[in-house]
């Protein structure tokens, strides 16, 4: 008993000098996790142009000085607008441009939700489809 209570003590006071802002929230830790360049397969990942299913998730990514998450594939270049997490997945709400050109003008935009969840062994799902992560090195040509 005594070892019990020792322990939720050694529990309690770690909690409290832990600072809030060191705590992940799972929001947080769910994008960490969809960030990257992923494919649904290896052949995918390698730096070609052409369609193919490489797909860039940055939740954070800077265009022109200001913060531009955005979910990125062939000539389908989507701004995140909103992100609400679902158990442990997240459904980003976005809006999308078929060319880059456009995105950077705001021209002929389309609303899209895009469903994003964990999958086995380090994959992930996009709109139900697995995806596995691109290793460093083999990225997508720079648009």
């Amino acid at each position: 008993m005594r070892i019990v209570i020792t322990m939720a003590g050694i529990a309690l006071a770690f909690a409290l000098v832990t600072p809030a802002s060191q705590a992940a929230t799972p929001a947080s830790q769910a994008a960490e996790s969809f960030d990257g360049l992923w494919a649904r397969t290896a052949k995918d990942c390698r730096n070609k142009e052409g369609p193919d299913s490489k797909t860039l998730i940055d939740m954070s990514k800077p265009i022109g000085g200001k913060p531009a998450p955005m979910v990125d594939q062939y000539e389908n270049h989507c701004r995140i607008d909103r992100k609400t997490v679902v158990g442990d997945g997240i459904h980003l709400s976005v809006t999308c441009f078929e060319f880059w050109d456009y995105f950077n003008k705001g021209v002929e935009p389309r609303k899209a939700t895009v469903k994003l969840a964990p999958g086995p062994n380090g994959t992930i799902k996009i709109d139900g489809k697995p995806y596995l992560r691109c290793k460093a090195g083999s990225g997508a040509a720079k648009r």
